[in-house]
């Protein structure tokens, strides 16, 4: 049976959104600038804007009347478009060869076919919660000093991943502080937007289909033959066998 008629899920789109959200996770703002209190850091934690509804009620004690703790981050995936510029070909396919260490030649060597995977463009969007000015400034000069105007990320470790690497680009930044006419400010936000290529992969496929023996028939034809069936038939009626030429005793393993 066909891989790709089989189920298959790989979390890939999961796997860029939480390498996307883990650019931001070491950001710290500096509070408690009062008589009584020593300044000292926080750290700012991010969520997927997202989250499940049972999820979030647990974690909100199963109440709507809990504050929400700032600052904070909130990220979101907006949207994917295909990018045909980035495709490299259309059902092209590349093959590697491998050997686990401490294998035995030949019971172990692995053939991996590798179908090209489908290029889309991502757009995320991570928005910043502040409870002042300050708090915005420093988590601001925190991120657009990251990106000049780009930053690049791993997805993976894999050895014949050819899209483990990635790049995130800072596309537009937008301020949205409401509130009322007169009122005070109760929380500052502004939204970055960020855009970065993902590849869509197909399972591989590991197997050990490679030349072990080769046999060839080697007898003389006559010179009016225009094909290689009749080449055949011809070497058949002569009853010329194959000869093995080579296998895989012949390599030197040393």
């Amino acid at each position: 049976m066909s891989a790709l008629s089989e189920y298959y899920y790989d979390e890939q789109l999961r796997k860029y959104i939480v390498q996307f959200c883990a650019i931001f996770m070491g950001i710290q703002v500096e509070v408690g600038k009062r008589d009584d209190v020593e300044p000292h850091l926080i750290s700012v934690p991010i969520k997927v804007a997202s989250s499940d509804r049972v999820v979030a009620a647990i974690k909100d004690e199963n109440t709507q009347n809990k504050l929400v703790r700032l600052p904070m981050f909130a990220a979101q995936l907006t949207n994917l478009e295909m990018a045909p510029e980035l495709r490299k070909g259309v059902g092209h396919h590349r093959r590697n060869t491998y050997m686990p260490a401490g294998g035995v030649f030949p019971d172990d060597f692995k053939v991996v076919e590798q179908r090209m995977p489908i290029p889309y463009r991502a757009t995320m969007d991570l928005t910043i919660f502040a409870s002042n000015q300050d708090q915005h400034y420093q988590i601001l000069e925190q991120i657009l000093s990251l990106f000049d105007p780009t930053f690049q990320i791993q997805i993976t470790d894999e050895m014949f991943d050819w899209t483990k690497l990635t790049t995130v680009e800072l596309a537009a930044i937008n301020f949205e502080e409401n509130f009322q006419p007169g009122g005070d400010r109760r929380i500052i936000q502004s939204t970055l937007n960020f855009t970065f290529p993902i590849h869509m992969s197909v399972p591989n496929l590991v197997h050990q289909r490679f030349v072990r023996d080769i046999f060839l028939r080697i007898g003389a034809v006559s010179a009016d033959l225009s094909n290689s069936y009749e080449i055949i038939a011809d070497l058949d009626s002569q009853q010329i066998p194959y000869e093995q030429v080579f296998s895989l005793d012949d390599v030197d393993l040393k």
